[in-house]
C-alpha cells in the first residue's frame, strides 16, 4: 500500500516583537492541517536552537517570512532569512518556497522582492495565503486541506487528475536485446551476401552490393555508443618538474595542480552555475587539507590572525584552543580573517576556478572522486539529513565537523581532502555572473557577497557538487564554513 501522504511543513520567520501575532498564525495554520514550525512552540528546554532552526528551514516545504515595522528595522537580520534564501536557490525556477507575509502596512526587504507577498492584515490575506500553500502541497505531493470556497472557480471545480500512465522507461536489459537482435540480423543478411540467392532477393535494389556489405559490416560498429558500463576515468596530471607535493615554511602541506584547461561550471544546476566555460590555468599548489585550528592558532599567536569569533562548535561547547580538536578544521572566520591567514603564509586564498579545477580535476567530474555519490567519502548531513532524503539512514561518525586529514578515499584527483563535505570554504572572489551566463539568475551578484564552496557537514549531495556555488557576506561567520589557501609555483 502505498505511504500516507504528510502534512505540509512550514517553518514561521519572525521578529521577536511579533510573536504574539505570530502565535496567532501558527494556532491557526496547525488547526487547519499544517505542520507548522515556531520556535516558541517547537523549541524544548535544553536543546540547541540555532542547529534545530538550521534543521527545520532544511526541512521546510515552505518558509514564511513574518514581515513588520520591528521586523524591517535598520540593521535587524533574521538568520533563518539567510538560510531560507540558500535553500531558495537550490529549488526549481518559479516554484513557491518562501513566503513574505506582512503582519502590518511595511516596505519588503530588499532581499525578498523578487517573491510577491501576502498582507495577512487584509480581509482576504489569510485565503490568499492558503492558495499559495495548496499550490505548493500539490506540486510536491504533500497533503493541505483549504475551504472550496477560497479556491479560484477553475480549480475549485476541476476534478482531480490522477496519472495512471502504465509507461515504463526503456531499460539497459530491453537496449541489450534490441542490439543482440539487430547483431544478428547482420549476421544472417551477411552470411547471404555470399549466396546465390542473395543476387536474386536483391537485384531490384539499386543498391550495389559492396555498398550494402560495408554497411552491415559496420552496422555493429554504430552501436557502440551504448554503453552498458561506465568507467569512470582516472586523472593523470601531464609530465612537469614541479614535485606533486611539498611543505611550506609554516609546515603545510599542499598538492600540485598542474597546467592545463577545464570544464567550470554546470549545464543542467541552477542558472548561477552556468554556462560551463573551458579555463586555462598555470600550475599553483593548494593545501592538501582545510586550515586546521592548529596551523590558524599559529598565525594568531604570531599577532597577525585575530582569532575566531567563536570557540565552540554547532555540538562541541570547546572546540578553538582546545587540542582535542587541533586536527579540525578551523570555523567561524571571516573572509577577512581567513584572507590575512593566507597573505601570512605567502599566498592567497583560491579563486574560485583554481578551487573548482583542484576539486574535480580536468575530466569533469561531479564530485572530487567521480561522478556517483558515495556517503562512505565526505562528512555530509547522513542521518541529520531532511527526512525525506534516502541518505537520512547513513551516518559518518560525526556530529559535525571531522579531522581535516579524514576520508581519504574521497580526495581530488590531486590528492587534495574534504573538497566536498567537512566545511565550506572561502573563495578569494566576490559572487559574480559566469562569463556568458544570465546576470539576473541572481539579484545578490556583485561585491556584495564572496563564495564559498564545496558544501559541508550539514548538507546533501546536490550541495556537494564540486561545481555548485554559495554566497556569503565577507564579514560573516558560520559553524560550517572553513578554507584553505593556495600560492603560486615560484612564490
Amino acid at each position: 500500500m502505498p505511504e500516507p501522504k504528510r502534512p505540509l511543513k512550514v517553518f514561521l520567520c519572525h521578529a521577536h516583537a511579533d510573536r504574539d501575532a505570530v502565535r496567532g498564525l501558527y494556532t491557526r495554520l496547525t488547526q487547519d492541517g499544517v505542520d507548522a514550525w515556531l520556535d516558541k512552540a517547537k523549541l524544548l528546554p535544553g536543546q540547541d536552537w540555532e542547529l534545530e532552526i538550521r534543521k527545520a528551514v532544511r526541512e521546510a516545504d515552505v518558509v514564511v517570512v513574518c514581515l513588520s515595522k520591528q521586523f524591517n528595522q535598520a540593521g535587524y537580520q533574521q538568520k533563518e532569512v539567510r538560510l531560507a534564501l540558500n535553500e531558495a536557490d537550490m529549488k526549481p525556477e518559479g516554484e513557491i518556497f518562501i513566503i513574505p507575509a506582512r503582519l502590518e502596512e511595511c516596505d519588503t526587504l530588499e532581499k525578498l522582492r523578487k517573491w510577491h507577498w501576502v498582507d495577512l492584515f487584509e480581509e482576504n490575506g489569510y485565503e490568499m495565503f492558503m492558495r499559495a500553500l495548496k499550490t505548493r502541497a500539490d506540486k510536491i505531493g504533500m497533503t493541505l486541506q483549504v475551504e472550496e470556497s477560497w479556491l479560484p472557480k477553475d480549480i475549485a471545480n476541476e476534478p482531480q487528475k490522477v496519472k495512471t500512465s502504465k509507461e515504463k522507461p526503456l531499460r539497459k536489459m530491453d537496449i541489450a536485446i534490441v542490439v543482440a537482435l539487430i547483431a544478428l540480423a547482420c549476421t544472417i543478411i551477411a552470411a547471404l551476401l555470399g549466396s546465390p540467392l542473395f543476387e536474386k532477393w536483391f537485384t531490384p535494389v539499386s543498391m550495389p552490393a559492396s555498398t550494402l556489405a560495408v554497411i552491415v559490416t559496420l552496422g555493429p560498429t554504430l552501436l557502440d555508443p551504448l554503453p552498458t558500463v561506465t568507467v569512470e576515468p582516472t586523472i593523470r596530471p601531464s609530465p612537469t618538474a614541479l614535485p606533486l607535493e611539498l611543505t611550506d615554511a609554516n609546515d603545510v602541506q599542499m598538492v600540485l595542480v598542474p597546467v592545463g584547461e577545464f570544464k567550470m561550471g554546470s549545464a543542467d544546476g541552477p542558472e548561477f552555475d552556468q554556462p560551463v566555460n573551458i579555463v586555462y590555468l598555470n600550475s599553483y599548489y593548494i593545501d592538501k587539507y582545510e586550515v586546521s585550528n592548529a596551523l590558524y592558532k599559529a598565525c594568531v599567536d604570531a599577532n597577525i590572525c585575530t582569532p575566531p569569533k567563536e570557540s565552540k562548535s554547532a555540538t562541541r561547547a570547546s572546540y578553538y584552543g582546545n587540542p582535542e580538536f587541533d586536527d579540525y578544521p578551523v570555523i567561524a572566520v571571516s573572509w577577512f580573517q581567513t584572507d590575512a591567514y593566507c597573505k601570512w603564509r605567502g599566498g592567497n586564498l583560491p579563486s574560485e576556478a583554481q578551487w573548482e579545477k583542484a576539486a574535480r580535476g580536468e575530466n569533469d567530474f561531479i564530485y572530487p572522486w567521480g561522478n556517483t555519490f558515495n556517503p562512505a567519502l565526505l562528512n555530509f548531513c547522513d542521518k541529520n539529513c531532511p527526512a525525506s532524503w534516502a541518505m537520512k539512514a547513513f551516518d559518518d561518525g560525526y556530529a559535525d565537523t571531522a579531522p581535516v586529514t579524514m576520508f581519504e578515499g574521497g580526495q581530488s584527483p590531486y590528492g587534495a581532502y574534504n573538497m566536498s563535505g567537512n566545511v565550506y570554504e572561502w573563495i578569494l572572489d566576490w559572487y559574480n555572473v559566469y562569463p556568458g551566463g544570465n546576470s539576473n539568475a541572481d539579484d545578490a551578484f556583485g561585491e556584495t557577497n564572496k563564495v564559498v564552496r564545496g558544501g559541508s557537514w550539514f548538507d546533501s549531495d546536490y550541495m556537494l557538487r564540486a561545481d555548485h556555488r554559495f554566497k556569503l557576506s565577507p564579514d560573516e561567520f558560520e559553524d560550517v564554513v572553513g578554507f584553505r589557501c593556495t600560492r603560486d609555483v615560484n612564490p
